[in-house]
């Protein structure tokens, strides 16, 4: 009774922690994840909403504007004016001091404002439109440059783990020989030397899955990141399944050798987009600058009422209130400026050249990486095939090796040359695959545009 009470506690504990984990099975599903919980990408998108706030506010800035505005003074000390005393009937000569106004004053009233012709300001709607259109491409880009960094952490963390596995199944097979050579070292059918070098051999490999366990951590950490997600668990993947479920990308049917023409059009790609909207937004800032030089013209009112009073006492409406009034318009031409706006001009004129540059610049680096892209991914399908076999022919010689070597049939140098032989086998498929993989994702991402 008391062992079925602990293989249930057990396989609740082991329930509950993998419902905690977020199991994700092939690199599509770890890139919508980071789509959606990435933190950057959050940020990036909240600043982008911040760009659109921006818009209303300087079209707001076209608008007429209305405001309410109240004033209380105290006028602790009052000017004071010397007057001939012989206007109020004094002598020639003398001098009668008149103060002038009550201590307490309050004002309040209305003032607005429209534009009615300011060039300017209507290019600023421009240039707020361009930032909100860069800040959603600034998304845009930021989520196609976490796409490519989760597709390679993906895959990277998949194959730290598929070279622990392969790693233990070395380790094992060295400890089969480590044994056998123990064996024989108490039999004295060895030197000290053939089990000393055996033992070398153990520890390398030993080493190799120490290094591989630090690098499989170190990338799900870098992914875990990367998605933003801390239980982040990725599946298991068998290399050989790969190619008999179909897992490559949709590129193996792609011609080879005859040039596909890559698609650099900004109207599709983030990158290119977001440098021709700078560049737009460079252009809309020369504007501005020669926009600056033409006259502006504006409409205004003002109305107030002012209160004077000896005490503080405004709440007394049988008191007499004093209204002002004025409406006008208001031209303003610009004259002479010390030369700033012909530097502002000349200055926003070399933006606009430099960005068209970059964009152009930019449309050329697209297009040697995805080449660049294509020619790596075409090569590592070309081998993945021939690589596959000689790894599998490699399993195959280490199995035949162990035999005979336990069988006493070779020697330990013959076996040391099949171990060799099966890691750089090893190693030499699995880099290919993750170049298939890798580069394939990759053109995927890039073809979906």
């Amino acid at each position: 009774m008391k062992k079925l009470i602990l293989l249930y506690l057990f396989i609740l504990s082991v329930s509950h922690f993998l419902v905690g984990q977020t199991l994700i099975k092939d690199v599509n599903e770890a890139i919508e994840l980071a789509k959606n919980h990435n933190l950057d990408l959050q940020i990036s998108r909240q600043n982008a909403q911040i760009q659109s706030w921006n818009v209303t506010a300087v079209k707001g800035a076209r608008l007429p504007q209305l405001k309410f505005t109240t004033a209380l003074d105290y006028n602790f000390l009052l000017p004071t004016q010397l007057i001939p005393a012989q206007f109020f009937g004094g002598k020639e000569g003398e001098f009668r001091s008149i103060q002038f106004g009550v201590p307490y004053n309050l004002t309040a009233g209305m003032e607005g404002n429209m534009p009615l012709w300011n060039a300017g300001l209507k290019q600023e709607v421009e240039i707020a439109k361009t930032n909100q259109k860069i800040g959603d491409l600034q998304t845009l880009v930021l989520q196609d440059d976490i796409s490519t960094q989760v597709a390679r952490l993906y895959f990277a963390t998949i194959f730290t783990q598929i070279y622990l596995d392969i790693t233990k199944q070395n380790l094992a097979n060295v400890d089969t020989i480590a044994h056998i050579t123990h064996e024989r070292k108490e039999k004295g059918l060895i030197d000290q030397l053939e089990f000393n070098r055996v033992r070398s051999t153990r520890l390398a490999v030993e080493d190799i899955l120490h290094q591989n366990e630090m690098a499989y951590q170190k990338n799900l950490n870098q992914l875990r990141l990367a998605v933003g997600d801390s239980t982040f668990k990725a599946s298991p993947l068998n290399p050989f399944s790969i190619l008999e479920r179909g897992l490559l990308p949709p590129f193996s049917k792609m011609e080879k050798g005859r040039g596909r023409s890559v698609v650099t059009d900004e109207v599709a790609v983030p990158r290119l987009q977001l440098r021709a909207a700078q560049f737009s937004l460079a252009q809309e800032q020369l504007k501005k600058e020669q926009k600056l030089k033409l006259p502006i013209l504006s409409a205004y009112t003002r109305y107030s009422e002012q209160a004077q009073r000896n005490k503080f006492n405004f709440l007394n409406f049988n008191e007499k209130w004093f209204g002002i009034g004025v409406a006008g318009l208001r031209f303003e031409a610009p004259i002479y400026s010390g030369h700033i706006r012909e530097s502002g001009i000349a200055r926003a004129r070399v933006n606009a050249d430099i960005a068209q540059m970059q964009l152009e610049n930019d449309r050329r680096k697209y297009d040697s990486e995805t080449r660049d892209l294509r020619i790596t991914y075409n090569e590592a399908v070309n081998s993945l095939k021939i690589n596959r076999e000689a790894y599998q022919l490699s399993e195959e010689n280490m199995k035949l090796v162990l035999i005979k070597y336990k069988g006493g049939i070779l020697g330990y140098d013959q076996y040391l040359n099949v171990l060799n032989e099966t890691l750089n086998a090893q190693n030499k498929y699995l880099r290919t695959l993750a170049d298939v993989l890798i580069n394939g994702k990759l053109l995927e991402i890039r073809n979906s545009y």
